[in-house]
């Protein structure tokens, strides 16, 4: 009788250790989907844990700078920050985050804090409308003497028109993500935070 449970036993465990569990099974029948469907999965996650966390007034910049696009766009998000920005410390946090933020896109050799027209052997500003954009606002910032971090409503707004010229009837080919794909996404992430900035700061 105890061989026939043991062995019972045994069985079952051997058995469960080759059974996929529940999640095992999500996982399995997720990476089965494709990339686009993957994609608004995740999108759907993330949407109710930051509703939740706004709703609890938690994890707000965090939620804003992780994904700028997405933040820009969710109302809500940027309302309860603005605000929250009335408490000094909060305010001193979301502007330490948009400057980092701001500073960890990167692009050709205009759209950086240090701009540099020697960082590649030929600068991508002959084909890249992104580049000749991060140009023309260096120039704008130079003449007005201020830095990439520390702009106005004049170098900003000359800078997101011609981005919103550049993004128009384009979208982001998230499967290939090719040149064409970073450089509006890198355009979209400027425009996003620019924007942020300027909704908390009315």
């Amino acid at each position: 009788m105890i061989d026939f449970i043991f062995t019972n036993i045994l069985i079952s465990a051997i058995l469960s250790g080759f059974a996929p569990s529940e999640k095992q099974k999500e996982i399995r029948h997720f990476n089965s989907l494709p990339a686009k469907e993957q994609r608004e999965i995740k999108e759907a996650e993330k949407r109710n844990r930051i509703e939740f966390d706004t709703q609890s007034n938690v994890n707000l910049i965090k939620n804003c700078f992780e994904d700028p696009i997405f933040c820009s766009e969710y109302k809500i998000l940027i309302k309860k920050i603005k605000e929250n920005t009335k408490e000094e410390k909060f305010a001193s946090e979301f502007n330490n985050s948009f400057i980092s933020s701001f500073r960890s896109v990167q692009f050709g050799c205009y759209c950086r804090e240090t701009f540099d027209p020697d960082i590649y052997r030929v600068c991508p500003i002959e084909n890249s409308k992104l580049d000749l954009a991060c140009k023309i606002r260096q120039k704008c910032l130079l003449e007005q003497n201020l830095t990439w971090l520390n702009s106005n409503l004049k170098c900003d707004s000359e800078f997101v028109n011609y981005l919103d010229k550049l993004k128009k009837g384009k979208y982001i080919d998230f499967d290939k993500f090719d040149n064409e794909s970073i450089e509006l996404f890198n355009s979209l992430k400027f425009t996003s935070l620019i924007y942020i900035k300027r909704e908390i700061n009315k």
